[in-house]
């Protein structure tokens, strides 16, 4: 059995020159609204009033992003939302607040000797507060297109040699298309196995991918010693849970190592307990 790589439809732009791309286009957009308002103003004096506004952006994006893709991409909806809710409030206040500061440096002509104006009660804040919660908007929704699952398909063809030696007894390592690169995935990295239709989603400590293979043609190439099958479309890495409960009725609730739950089913307990115990 052979891995071999299924894109779809293009390979995507690496992360450096999307975000180049996207603060160019921001700053674009920042000097045609600039110069729309400010007729009077210099090319020079509108540049720099835009970098004023964008600056902040950047170190504000490096901090959401990897928030948003360690704890919220593919938590419960709920937690989503909440998260949002205070990452857009945050990411809104420090924007404003960071502009502030440059501007109060500029005009003030010194890193350390200038005057900031309050945050409230400005007219402007609304509108400044509503710029703020939908740029967090664009950055956490090409955070999560850009968290979209790769894939990786499963064949029996000889042309591409994509595994570990067929001498292996189990599958030990497959490879995924990240961007331009291929990203080896040792299967002990793997935390549980979803079936989704023809495909199975795994998902491990660095996000999810899909595999293009039904989720029992994906068992049958695993170690049976480390992973176990607790549910008719649930495979878990016996190795990653965390702890487990009771749940009712014979089923079983895993906690696994990366918060994620797993409930068995009866008879997935049921192996789960006589595989383990």
């Amino acid at each position: 059995m052979k891995m071999t790589d299924d894109l779809q439809p293009t390979a995507r732009t690496k992360d450096w020159v999307f975000d180049t791309l996207a603060l160019a286009l921001v700053f674009v957009a920042y000097f045609v609204v600039f110069a729309i308002v400010r007729r009077e103003s210099t090319a020079g004096e509108l540049a720099l009033a835009s970098l004023n506004n964008l600056a902040p952006l950047v170190p504000l994006t490096l901090a959401v992003r990897p928030a948003i893709r360690r704890w919220l991409i593919g938590q419960p909806i709920s937690r989503q939302t909440f998260g949002h809710v205070v990452l857009a409030a945050l990411f809104s206040f420090a924007w404003h607040w960071l502009i502030l500061i440059i501007f109060g440096m500029r005009t003030g002509g010194s890193m350390t000797d200038f005057t900031v104006r309050a945050f409230f009660p400005d007219p402007a804040l609304a509108w400044q507060f509503l710029q703020g919660v939908t740029v967090y908007a664009l950055v956490a929704s090409l955070t999560y297109q850009r968290a979209q699952p790769v894939v990786a398909h499963l064949t029996s063809a000889d042309d591409d040699a994509w595994l570990e030696p067929q001498s292996e007894p189990a599958l030990r390592r497959y490879f995924i298309r990240r961007d331009e690169e291929f990203q080896p995935i040792d299967t002990s990295q793997i935390i549980s196995i979803a079936g989704a239709d023809d495909y199975a989603e795994v998902t491990t400590a660095e996000g999810r991918h899909l595999v293009r293979a039904t989720l029992s043609k994906f068992e049958q190439s695993l170690d049976p010693n480390q992973f176990l099958r607790v549910h008719r479309s649930r495979i878990v890495n016996i190795h990653k849970i965390e702890r487990a409960e009771s749940a009712g009725d014979g089923r079983l609730k895993l906690y696994m190592v990366n918060g994620e739950t797993v409930q068995t089913s009866r008879a997935g307990a049921k192996s789960l307990r006589a595989h383990v115990f």
